[in-house]
């Protein structure tokens, strides 16, 4: 598991905060190759009917999971992509992610895909376990492709501490109802999140003792930042959803009653 600290910041000030933090990482290795050190990622969230994992996040859950797809970058022909669980559990995050072909994901997803699990004829050799357990949450809640959300990222490791990560996500975008094929098509993407970009400080135990005094100069304030709730207002997909709130007695957090 492992904890999430994000920060929305004007693209002002991303020079300064690049500047700053530049004697304390190193350039992740997958960014690296990249002349500008980032890559784009491309992301197919899914959600029920009435956009309860959504709703599960605006309205406070502690407790609360989303589906995507991921892919990176442009498309090539033979291109692999990620099947992610994303839990979090009050404050920490897991992650369950599988690696699978894009064709292989795009078959799994058709309606015959699910009942065809030992993956024959499928050209699966591995990974289908933990494509099952992915699947499973899909048919299970019945859930659909709800918005594409597209942005670039460059991505840094904290030098004293090699499982501490530090991303900067910009020029966030969307597609609204995309299919599981439009993973790489952008050609309609609306900007979700304008003059602003997304810093997240990702980590195990303790926060990096050197990143306290750079937040405090630049005045940056840890806050609420999913991608998936600014694409899903910003294209007002669930504005005419009706739904019921209640208490929960047993976890003391409002609960959803579609």
């Amino acid at each position: 598991m492992k904890f999430e600290y994000k920060y929305i910041v004007p693209v002002s000030q991303l020079d300064e905060l690049r500047t700053a933090i530049s004697p304390f990482v190193d350039v992740d290795p997958y960014a690296a190759g990249s002349p500008a050190h980032e890559y784009t990622v491309r992301s197919v969230y899914f959600d029920t009917h009435q956009f309860d994992f959504y709703f599960e996040k605006v309205d406070g859950f502690k407790i609360r999971k989303k589906l995507r797809i991921r892919g990176y970058n442009d498309q090539k022909g033979d291109d692999i992509v990620f099947l992610e669980i994303k839990r979090k559990f009050k404050e920490p995050i897991e992650k369950n992610r599988e690696k699978l072909d894009f064709e292989t994901v795009k078959e799994l997803l058709n309606e015959s895909g699910f009942t065809r699990s030992n993956g024959d004829g499928l050209g699966i050799t591995q990974g289908i376990n933990g494509a099952a357990r992915f699947l499973y949450h899909i048919y299970s809640q019945n859930l659909k492709p709800v918005v594409l959300v597209i942005y670039e990222r460059e991505a840094y490791i904290d030098r004293f501490h090699q499982d501490m990560r530090l991303t900067i996500d910009k020029n966030l975008r969307s597609v609204p109802f995309p299919g599981i094929e439009d993973l790489f098509d952008e050609s309609t993407a609306m900007p979700a999140l304008e003059e602003k970009f997304i810093f997240e400080v990702k980590f195990h135990t303790n926060f990096p003792f050197w990143l306290r005094p750079v937040v405090g100069r630049l005045g940056l304030m840890r806050q609420a930042a999913s991608k998936y709730v600014m694409c899903i207002n910003n294209h007002r997909l669930a504005d005419n959803i009706s739904r019921t709130m209640f208490f929960s007695h047993s976890t003391g957090q409002p609960q959803n009653n579609t």
